[in-house]
């Protein structure tokens, strides 16, 4: 079986949906199948994530118009592939599913993050996604939450399989002894909410001088981050970690994991901490994390995202009792051997794949019912 993986960026971002990619691509490649990813890179530069040997990467041209969409398609039609996997959240999945039709390929179209945020941004409507969905053989969401959203035509053809990231034998300690850290991993960018954990970590900093919030990753959001945690009199006990490519070493050293989002798909560091048996903080509002916690049992989610001092609360009392982290903290990695370990997670994604093919492309030419399908017809046949 070929599979041809569509990863826009794995050649540039260290981003979540580079890393579920890369895990795809060599997951399916472990299991036998002949895999090439195609990205979007002019300079045709190596993969930021590691790829097994036998993974062939090729790189597409990144512009954006008439002349790009054909070359990607004259590229996938002569992979003669079996099925093409296309991850991204935004209008590039109406490019897949329209190359995908243009060659007569079944397509798993998979989306990385919570649907409102793309319409959020502007950058891509409701119409283009159902269109893209329409073009798809199978869908695959993060969550219920997502499909239960969508029209019931394409309900039937839609599969939630969570994200998984990559295990280890090394866990963290979080009872911890000490300096305590409190660790947050994210683009430092503002819909991650690190202002605001600020803010939250400021509220009770000063009942636990034995803990440093760590901040780890870098964006640009840095600088005002930092005159925040000197304005809200914190400086001494925020660390700044930067960026790093082996964030592993830092959850490791930690006792508390939080993710201050209000908005994700099925984020991967909280996985990570929980692959590191760590006790998770976040809001009961933010989709992703209000599965990955079970409030109470691994973590805690704060539920009311408005209210200033609901994290800081949920904080407080992870960082006052540390029999109560080591309990979290066995509840977190057990959830996640259970629920969102590689081999659960792979075998899903290989079902998926062999149900895909099975069923062949997607038949947009059946009596066209939904402006989505109406979108997906004309521009295939334009």
């Amino acid at each position: 079986m070929k599979i041809s993986f569509i990863v826009p960026w794995i050649t540039k971002s260290r981003g979540g949906t580079e890393n579920v990619g890369h895990l795809m691509a060599n997951a399916m490649a472990k299991k036998g199948y002949e895999i090439n990813v195609y990205t979007f890179d002019d300079s045709k530069s190596p993969s930021v994530w590691p790829l097994a040997d036998t993974v062939k990467i090729h790189y597409l041209p990144q512009g954006d118009n008439i002349k790009a969409s054909y070359q990607m398609t004259v590229a996938l039609a002569e992979d003669c592939p079996d099925l093409i996997v296309g991850l991204h959240m935004n209008q590039w999945l109406l490019k897949y599913a329209v190359t995908a039709q243009k060659i007569e390929v079944p397509l798993v179209l998979s989306e990385h993050i919570d649907p409102h945020f793309p319409k959020r941004l502007g950058v891509f409507s409701e119409e283009q996604r159902l269109a893209a969905f329409t073009g798809a053989t199978r869908i695959h969401l993060l969550t219920e939450t997502f499909k239960d959203a969508l029209p019931e035509y394409l309900q039937n053809k839609t599969d939630v399989i969570p994200n998984t990231v990559m295990e280890t034998d090394q866990l963290c300690d979080p009872r911890g002894g000490g300096q305590k850290k409190l660790i947050t991993v994210a683009r430092l960018v503002p819909r991650k909410n690190l202002s605001r954990l600020i803010d939250e970590f400021a509220i009770i900093a000063g009942r636990h001088p034995d803990w440093v919030l760590q901040i780890l990753g870098d964006g640009p959001e840095m600088k005002n981050l930092k005159v925040r945690a000197k304005d809200k009199g914190v400086a001494g006990q925020v660390e700044f970690l930067g960026h790093s490519d082996s964030p592993y070493s830092y959850l490791e050293q930690a006792q508390l994991f939080v993710l201050p989002s209000l908005f994700e798909g099925f984020p991967m560091s909280s996985l990570e901490a929980m692959a590191h048996g760590m006790p998770l903080v976040g809001y009961a509002a933010c989709n992703g994390i209000n599965e990955q916690i079970v409030s109470g049992v691994n973590g805690l989610l704060a539920k009311r995202s408005l209210e200033a001092g609901c994290l800081a609360e949920c904080l407080d009392e992870l960082m006052s009792k540390d029999d109560l982290r080591e309990k979290m903290g066995a509840a977190s990695k057990k959830r996640f051997d259970k629920l969102y370990s590689n081999t659960t997670v792979f075998d899903a994604w290989e079902t998926i794949f062999k149900t895909a093919i099975e069923a062949g492309p997607s038949n947009i030419n059946t009596q066209i019912e939904t402006d989505a399908q109406s979108e997906i017809w004309q521009l295939v046949n334009c």
